[in-house]
């Protein structure tokens, strides 16, 4: 455990060097939830009702708001990219010889690079939820929330193997760009961060609820923001628990197989 808090320490050392690369690259995320707030207001000002699917302002404002703090702490799509480059380029040498699991080395850059993510991100909004506290709707039970982190710690692992798993396919495949880029559509629109997903029609969902995407955003915020009944809480958890399992299964079998293909100089 020594080993991976270092590299923890190592990562947040790095990152704090370049503090402003993370200021302003949160800074333009917040341009876009700027922006998307801007379009929710203008809808809501031109129909007739005052709520939509269930959200009324207040509450989609909400939703966006935590859409951004937990998206942002879930986005480990960097950390794919570095281990499918290692692969494709021969220098995953200098890490797999090392005494240190090659995959837990990522998980751990990952966890910390997450963590100042959030602390930012974090205090970017905590102006907001101090001077407009009023306006952001939360709507969970007490049993939910403090199984919340559970949930937070499984949408993490959910979001982290996805992309491990298609860095992976450079052992086969020597450009896996495509393969990011669809995998960036189907999280954006599957995990609610374009918009919340329940706005579809249920049969839809329903279908869409079968694949492991929505688990690893829209789930968590869906629980905060809209509050949901403990049997939806539970089935969502152990869906959870049950892509986790499969997508844990799949990732071991293709570093068993990819590993002793991989020649050392590249995929």
């Amino acid at each position: 455990m020594r080993k991976y808090a270092e590299v923890m320490k190592m990562t947040i050392q790095i990152s704090l060097a370049y503090k402003w690369n993370l200021i302003l690259s949160s800074l333009m995320d917040i341009f876009r939830i700027v922006a998307e707030v801007a379009f929710w207001k203008i809808l809501f000002e031109t129909t007739s009702g005052d709520a939509i699917s269930g959200y009324d302002f207040n509450s989609m404002i909400t939703y966006y708001i935590f859409m951004f703090i937990i998206g942002t702490s879930m986005n480990v799509s960097n950390i794919g990219n570095k281990i499918a480059n290692d692969i494709k380029n021969g220098t995953m040498n200098n890490l797999i010889i090392r005494p240190i699991n090659y995959i837990g080395y990522y998980f751990s850059e990952a966890l910390s690079e997450k963590f100042i993510q959030a602390l930012i991100v974090l205090l970017t909004f905590f102006p907001i939820f101090i001077i407009d506290s009023s306006n952001i709707t939360l709507n969970i039970n007490l049993e939910q929330l403090l199984l919340f982190p559970i949930i937070l710690v499984l949408s993490f692992l959910l979001n982290f193997l996805i992309n491990i798993i298609i860095s992976l396919l450079v052992f086969w495949i020597t450009e896996v760009t495509s393969f990011f880029f669809l995998k960036d559509i189907f999280l954006d629109f599957l995990s609610g961060r374009v918009f919340p997903m329940d706005l579809l029609p249920k049969f839809i969902l329903n279908t869409f609820g079968i694949l492991p995407f929505m688990y690893c955003t829209f789930f968590p915020i869906t629980i905060l923001t809209k509050g949901i009944s403990n049997e939806s809480f539970f089935k969502g958890f152990f869906m959870q628990l049950i892509w986790l399992a499969l997508l844990y299964f799949t990732f071991k079998i293709l570093w068993r197989i990819g590993i002793k293909k991989y020649s050392g100089t590249g995929a």
